[in-house]
């Protein structure tokens, strides 16, 4: 081998010019690296050369082959070799290179370990470590380090020793590095400490807890930023391992870390990463968190107070400062903990923050209460009353930057509370086109620009929850003004626009009709963009646009556009633009929506396209012998080389590891974010189009299924619930060419296709695995969504697959009790106390397993009894729960449930009853109005009247104030329970009493479901020609009357013929 060459080219592989080192890079690997010498080569270099940057290079690429040629090299060679590694590192200066070679070190002994070498390697290592020289204590606590980082196993033998070095190492007196070495090898290993069966060892990582918190405190005093970042590194890895290792110390490290952030002090570094620590303390350790009493409210109002330090010229995409940081604490804790833990420690603080004098405190409540919408907006939107009025005033404050936040607030309120915000449209629309105009005066600006650019934002989030009414109402002064910024000279003012106007389209449908043809000229100079960034950024949001243009105004009117949107549209896929791809898949989603499939030839051309998205590589991490080259163009994305003689970073100013480079690469690949996109995607096109996707099946279930074990979560969400819409897709297209319904119960009242049966198991063998194991909550939420629906729409077919229905049953059970892998911290199993509450995103999970349950009632009829036995105590038990979504939830399943089995529920009816009684009179309304619905399905469908017939008159007297209640649907619920309670048995309720106030409810005005056993009632005392109800004939005919000519869906087929039968008599 040409050892000058050798050298000569690893000089060359860091020379700035992208050229060059392509060339050097693939000359090493081509014609050096296949080789064994090429590793004794790189050693020599190591070991021998003056450049401290050469030495550096050599170890990262050396570190690279030691496992695919150390083998290889002479057994008689290979002594002298590891000698002088370790006399090379002991006079190494360079600190980067000495741990580039602790690594080359490490790899090697990997190897030799296995094989029975080098036995002399630890003893010499240890001697180093234990030496009154610093600098070999430095040395050997990094080889240490990097020995337990690369082979953990070995160490599993030789914890005790461990533990005596490190007792002393991470109180090193002179050096830093040694206890920050110290602090790095104990992270390493904490895969080997097994809490269960080895208490001394758990015992020993616990104490270390207080140790390391000093040297983090020495580190953060001395402003050493490298090991304040080392810190934190060991105590985020520490969150990834049983929490059983933190146990003991937890409450205090959160403390210090929660103290460390607050203080203004110390370097905003500091202070971010302590966020960051928080942050995913509260996301990995919720229940710990949750655990100590106040700690989340301490979390939120600190993190409120640092948010408020949000200045005005912090970039809105900088998270890397203490502020913005904190919102990602505010956010996580909304998302991960109680409401009532977080956020209502919020809403204690909000009228004075928002009230504040201090415009920081203004900004910081705003923003602060949109995050709490994003992670709680159930919660958030019970309180929208008491705050909203202090949000208008913010979006009329005088400081532009506090009305900049306040927009930005609404427009995370609009993404999830715009429908309970209807009551405050006016002030909103008022405060909305007030910051447009102003914003308007003097598009220059900047600060202008962002004003104009929230204020689309926020029209475009609530348009949809408002309702048509309301956008109708502001539609063409907000079209016309917001219209006119599509000739704007920033691009990203024009995107805000286009993302506006679609919203206003898709809101108020037909109306947006007299803009459509002005609007889609405007639009489409953007839509034929093909190059610039900012250029193909606008053709993606006008694409997005047009597409829910489209679905507002429906298939006829935009027919003109959607040809050559969707030829348009397939040449977008080849301009190289992630961005442009998504919002061209998701446009794909609305036209086969919009045409139910109907698209013609270019219906192909979009399987095809989401097909081949499915099929493209993805971006692996690079494997072993990829040359220095494959960092710096993946860094740079393959620049020029005028760029990279700018952009250049030295490697010996990069880290100081080569597998922190990598670590930066680690994650999910742009690739598997756009399959997410298109996975859901294929779904909605299969779906929308039933019969025209027939093609296409087959090779979407052989593309879709390997997804279900994607490392994504997204892919794997998304794919799962695209096979489940396929299988429906597939089901249904069978039900309409039979013209035959699917009826509930096991085994089928009809044979199934072998093809169906096949696609049966295929979705249900990959759905069980996925189910069963996951821990990714909004992956569980997704099958469950996905399998209730599919039940419900579908019946009982799938669930004759082998074992199918008691897996899933023993799956949702897990659920309920909160003990589903996605439901608790890392070894937190038992941990689990229903009483403290849930996240609304944890409750979710619960919630839509619940769903399940009812799509079980659903496909299985009476038959779902002895489904119901084994749930009924655990719903039973929510139905007292502290929480009010968890009770009234409870209660509509137990109404669902029972509606489903019928006369099955028999044997229940007194376990329930009581329960329901109780919940008739519960604080929450909504949990009362299920009440009412629910005993209204059990004394209709039971037959134990023993049991309920006692009761009777109590139901009656608790029904009889909700009668005069509005909210929750009360009115129509409870007049539902009291006429299923007289068509049980009328001769037990005072009709003349009660019917007159019946009547006077009618029509209905919320839940048309309960039209059915109403007029099925009325029909009932017609048929036995009950007094009362002829008395109340006129009001009734004219009641009648209305429904039918109403052109809505307020009644059933069935119920339809009922009510016009009794108008038909009565008019005669």
């Amino acid at each position: 081998m040409d050892q000058q060459r050798l050298v000569e080219l690893l000089q060359a592989s860091q020379i700035p010019d992208t050229q060059k080192v392509k060339a050097a890079t693939a000359e090493l690997r081509k014609n050096f690296y296949p080789h064994p010498d090429s590793l004794l080569g790189l050693l020599h270099v190591i070991v021998s050369h003056p450049e401290a940057t050469v030495r550096m290079l050599a170890s990262v690429q050396a570190l690279r082959l030691v496992e695919k040629h150390w083998e290889n090299i002479g057994d008689d060679q290979k002594p002298s070799v590891r000698n002088e590694l370790l006399q090379a590192i002991i006079r190494e200066q360079n600190a980067k290179c000495r741990h580039g070679l602790s690594r080359v070190i490490a790899a090697i002994a990997t190897v030799d370990f296995t094989d029975g070498q080098w036995a002399d390697l630890l003893p010499a290592v240890m001697q180093l470590t234990n030496s009154d020289d610093v600098t070999h204590r430095e040395v050997g606590s990094y080889i240490i380090f990097s020995l337990i980082e690369a082979n953990p196993a070995y160490f599993e033998d030789h914890l005790s020793t461990l533990f005596e070095l490190f007792a002393k190492t991470i109180r090193d007196p002179q050096s830093r590095d040694v206890r920050i070495n110290t602090m790095q090898s104990i992270s390493a290993m904490l895969m080997l400490i097994d809490s269960d069966e080895d208490e001394q060892s758990l015992n020993t990582i616990q104490e270390f807890t207080p140790l390391m918190v000093e040297v983090l405190k020495d580190a953060v005093a001395n402003g050493d930023d490298e090991k304040v970042q080392q810190c934190f590194e060991v105590f985020q890895t520490f969150l990834a391992y049983d929490s059983a290792l933190l146990t003991r110390y937890f409450k205090d490290l959160v403390q210090f870390m929660l103290d460390l952030a607050t203080n203004t002090a110390a370097e905003d570094d500091v202070r971010t990463q302590a966020l960051g620590f928080l942050a995913h303390c509260v996301r990995y350790r919720r229940l710990k968190i949750q655990a100590i009493r106040d700690m989340g409210a301490q979390l939120m109002k600190k993190s409120l107070m640092i948010l408020s330090e949000l200045s005005d010229d912090d970039d809105d995409d900088e998270d890397n400062t203490p502020a913005r940081r904190a919102l990602t604490v505010i956010d996580q804790l909304a998302t991960d903990m109680p409401p009532r833990l977080v956020v209502v420690p919020l809403l204690d603080e909000f009228r004075s923050y928002a009230t504040s004098q201090n415009p920081g405190q203004r900004k910081a409540c705003v923003l602060a209460l949109g995050a709490c919408a994003e992670g709680a907006p159930d919660f958030v939107s019970t309180q929208i009353s008491s705050v909203m009025p202090l949000v208008l005033n913010l979006l009329k404050d005088p400081e532009q930057s506090v009305r900049h936040s306040a927009l930005l607030g609404l427009i995370h309120l609009g993404e999830d509370l715009s429908d309970s915000m209807s009551a405050y449209h006016d002030e909103i629309m008022t405060a909305l086109v007030m910051n447009l105009d102003a914003a308007s005066t003097n598009e220059s600006d900047e600060k202008n620009t962002e004003i104009i650019r929230s204020v689309c934002g926020a029209v475009e989030s609530l348009a949809e929850g408002l309702g048509s009414e309301v956008m109708a109402k502001y539609g063409e002064s907000m079209i016309q003004r917001i219209g006119a910024f599509l000739s704007h000279p920033d691009p990203k003012v024009k995107s805000s626009a286009a993302g506006a106007l679609g919203a206003i389209a898709a809101s108020i449908k037909s109306a947006f009709i007299p803009y459509l043809k002005q609007t889609m000229e405007a639009l489409s100079t953007y839509i034929v963009a093909e190059s610039g960034e900012d250029e193909l950024a606008l053709r993606s949001s006008v694409c997005d646009a047009m597409g829910r243009m489209a679905v507002g105004v429906g298939a006829q009117e935009f027919s003109p556009y959607v040809m050559p949107l969707l030829v348009a549209s397939e040449k977008a896929l080849h301009l190289g633009n992630p961005r442009l791809r998504e919002t061209t898949f998701i446009l794909w989603s609305q036209l086969a929506t919009v045409y139910e499939g109907d698209l013609g030839d270019s219906l192909a051309g979009i399987f095809k396209g989401l097909f081949d998205c499915l099929e493209q590589e993805e971006e692996d991490e690079p494997e072993g012998q990829e040359g220095l080259v494959d960092e710096i163009l993946k860094k740079g994305k393959a620049k020029s080389s005028e760029e990279a003689d700018d952009e250049y970073v030295d490697i010996m100013d990069d880290d100081d590891d080569d597998d922190d480079d990598w670590d930066d690469m680690v994650g999910v690949s742009a690739q598997a974010f756009e399959k997410e996109i298109a996975l859901e995607v294929l779904g909605d096109v299969i779906y929308a189009a039933k019969a025209k996707s027939t093609p296409y099946i087959e090779k979407t279930v052989e593309l879709v299924a390997p997804f279900v074990e994607h490392n994504y979560e997204g892919c794997r969400k998304t794919a799962i619930g695209t096979l489940w819409r396929s299988y429906a897709c597939v089901w249904e297209v069978m039900e309409t060419q039979a013209d035959r319904k699917w009826e509930p119960g096991l085994p089928l009242k009809f044979e199934v296709s072998p093809h169906i049966a096949k696609l049966g198991e295929i979705v249900s063998t990959a759905t069980i695995h996925l189910w069963t194991e996951d821990s990714d909550r909004d992956v569980i939420t997704e099958i469950n969504r996905s399998v209730a629906s599919t039940l419900k729409t579908c019946g009982p077919a799938i669930l004759g697959q082998k074992d199918f229905l008691l897996q899933a049953a023993s799956i949702l059970k897990l659920i309920v009790n909160r003990s589903h892998p996605c439901q608790t911290d890392i070894s937190e199993e038992d941990e689990q106390d229903g009483a403290q509450g849930s996240s609304e995103w944890d409750w979710l999970v619960v919630d839509t397993a619940l769903d399940v349950l009812i799509g079980l009632a659903s496909a299985l009829g009476l038959q779902f009894a002895e489904i119901w036995a084994a749930f009924e105590k655990l719903i039973v038990k929510l139905l007292s729960s502290n929480e009010a979504i968890e009770r009234s939830t409870a209660v509509g399943v137990v109404a669902e449930c029972v509606s489903f089995m019928g006369s099955a529920v028999t044997p229940h009816t007194a376990t329930l009853l009581r329960p329901l009684l109780h919940r008739l009179s519960d604080e929450d309304k909504e949990t009362k109005s299920n009440a009412a619905y629910a005993i209204g399905q059990l004394v209709y469908h039971s037959e134990d009247a023993n049991t309920y017939l006692p009761a009777y008159n109590e139901i009656l007297s608790k029904l009889e104030p909700l009668l005069q209640i509005t909210d929750a649907r009360l009115q129509d619920n409870a007049a539902g329970c009291a006429c299923r309670l007289i068509l049980a048995h009328p001769d037990k309720v005072p009709i003349a009493d009660v019917l007159p106030v019946i009547v006077d409810l009618l029509p209905l005005k919320e839940d048309f479901e309960e039209n059915k056993p109403i007029y099925q009632c009325i029909y009932q005392l017609y048929a036995v020609e009950n007094p009362t109800v002829r008395e109340l004939s006129p009001k009734l005919v004219n009641i009648f009357r209305g429904l039918l000519e109403a052109n809505d869906d307020q009644l059933d087929p069935h119920t339809k013929e009922l009510v016009l039968g009794m108008t038909s008599a009565l008019s005669g």
